[in-house]
């Protein structure tokens, strides 16, 4: 079948963005997303979960897990939500928080895991639970054969060098240890990853990769002790963080974006980005008490697509098109750290062409064998970014 393309919430004075998904057994989809006032969120931020009973078709009314408004000093940003059904049937709502001013430049060290549960799949949450867990776009929680909780998320060393930190509970997620680094390596920027649980055991963390690689891997043997790599990919939807998965008849799907390095596109014209800046999707405060903060504010190369104040930094979104890809790869393949033995097929979902595009981060569930439902945030027709729905099969690759 064709790749079929629909709507799943639009509100045009909301900002609808990082959306994620998870199947529950009695087949059950539940949706979270954050809504904000744009990619940053500087003026609200709010946590929603909705379900879907019939394979993504119609959806729940909107539930609010939590809310925060500027009005009272600061928001409590809900950044990069995941959700997830445990072994034991209990769902888990999780989501790296911080707080705007200063953002989320600076505080990948300050920012803190939070976790929600609910035991009537989705229809109610518990009230929140501070992890202690520190860093920001946070993987699901691996739950290992043995019992053990991983979970992988990004923070920034003394050297401003982003980290992927891998962090354990040995007690379903009621104390955690001291996270360890997946690799130190200069040469790259690995930033958000997901971690695959393969057939035979093995971890493959697909990362992220800023300095402009296709999408990066590595591997574990031993249950997240050890990482060899980063290798290529054939992936070339790098920017922006990979949801990976694998389906029921055990391939690896991976669904993320690409979108050309660079700010450039036809209509240049000083018109437009004065609307990008308009509308404040990026918006970067200056505390100065905040000492890291006035250090990013001091290295963000200063451009005409920017409006600079007193007070803060505005920046415009859409100096790129971007594409919504799922990519597609036998087991045997996400396990061969050698390119030129690797196999894999690539599904274009969506493109993104406004002249304020941001989407791109994504969610996927196989509602049925061979049968997959992605979620994307993307603006496209819309003022402001909405949650999008994809249905596709195996065939369609």
């Amino acid at each position: 079948m064709a790749v079929e393309k629909f709507t799943i919430s639009r509100d045009d004075s909301v900002y609808e963005c990082f959306p994620h998904l998870c199947r529950t057994e009695s087949g059950r989809i539940i949706l979270t997303y954050r809504e904000s006032n744009g990619h940053v969120a500087s003026d609200f931020s709010r946590l929603i979960v909705r379900y879907s009973d019939d394979a993504g078709k119609s959806w729940s009314d909107r539930n609010v897990i939590t809310e925060t408004h500027i009005s009272s000093g600061s928001v409590c940003v809900c950044n990069c939500p995941k959700i997830q059904q445990l072994k034991d049937g209990r769902i888990l709502l999780i989501c790296d928080r911080y707080y705007y001013p200063p953002g989320e430049w600076y505080v990948e060290n300050q920012s803190r895991l939070t976790f929600w549960f609910s035991d009537d799949e989705g229809g109610s949450f518990s009230e929140p639970e501070d992890t202690g867990v520190r860093g920001i776009c946070p993987d699901e929680v691996s739950e290992l054969p043995d019992g053990q909780w991983l979970v992988l998320t990004a923070v920034r060393d003394s050297q401003d060098h982003i980290l992927q930190m891998l962090t354990i509970s040995r007690d379903k997620g009621q104390t955690w240890e001291e996270p360890y680094p997946l690799i130190r390596n200069l040469d790259y920027e690995l930033d958000e990853g997901s971690i695959v649980q393969m057939p035979g055991g093995e971890l493959v963390s697909y990362l992220r990769d800023d300095s402009g690689r296709p999408l990066q891997k590595m591997i574990s043997k031993d249950c997240g002790i050890t990482w060899e790599g980063p290798f290529d990919t054939l992936n070339p939807a790098a920017i922006g963080m990979p949801i990976a998965r694998l389906t029921q008849d055990n391939l690896v799907l991976v669904s993320g974006r690409f979108g050309v390095p660079g700010r450039w596109r036809v209509d240049m014209s000083e018109e437009t980005w004065e609307k990008r800046i308009a509308k404040r999707s990026i918006v970067i405060p200056k505390v100065t008490e905040n000492l890291n903060n006035m250090r990013f504010v001091n290295s963000v190369e200063r451009t005409p697509y920017m409006k600079e104040t007193k007070n803060e930094l505005v920046l415009g979104m859409g100096g790129s098109s971007i594409h919504t890809f799922a990519f597609l790869e036998p087991a045997e393949s996400a396990l061969n750290p050698n390119l030129r033995d690797q196999k894999g097929l690539l599904l274009p979902l969506d493109l993104d062409s406004s002249p304020f595009a941001d989407s791109g981060y994504t969610g996927w569930v196989e509602y049925e064998r061979g049968k997959f439902l992605v979620v994307n945030y993307i603006n496209d027709d819309a003022p402001l970014a909405q949650i999008r729905g994809y249905r596709f099969g195996l065939e369609d690759f």
